[in-house]
């Protein structure tokens, strides 16, 4: 498991209830799977997964998977999206808001993802 910092939860937890913590991680299991499946953004991973974490410009509530979150990054060139399952206060005691996957994400990609979710937060 890595400890990636923090993330400010309030506009998580008017949308979701009381969180179990504000920490995110990434599991090893999660990390190999971002190397696997999408190993041209490792390297945006590494360098922007905290920037992405502390300064997204989009929040967006995945409707189809219960706590799970898109957190998008907007880069000159491109976006980065992270997909966190954020730890409910319903799910088993001990959890942390996890990384799931990262990729990139074309600009007709967000605002597809934008219309058929809920956004909770853009950057002005």
């Amino acid at each position: 498991m890595i400890d990636l910092g923090t993330m400010d939860i309030r506009l998580l937890e008017i949308e979701f209830g009381k969180l179990q913590t504000d920490e995110i991680i990434i599991t090893e299991e999660r990390l190999r799977h971002v190397k696997e499946r999408h190993p041209e953004d490792l390297h945006l991973f590494e360098k922007y997964g905290k920037e992405c974490i502390s300064n997204p410009d989009y929040i967006i509530k995945d409707l189809k998977n219960t706590g799970t979150v898109f957190i998008v990054k907007k880069l000159s060139d491109t976006n980065i999206n992270m997909v966190v399952r954020v730890a409910l206060e319903t799910d088993e005691q001990g959890y942390k808001n996890s990384i799931m996957t990262f990729y990139r994400l074309r600009e007709k990609n967000l605002r597809k993802i934008i219309f058929k979710n809920k956004q909770l937060y853009k950057k002005e």
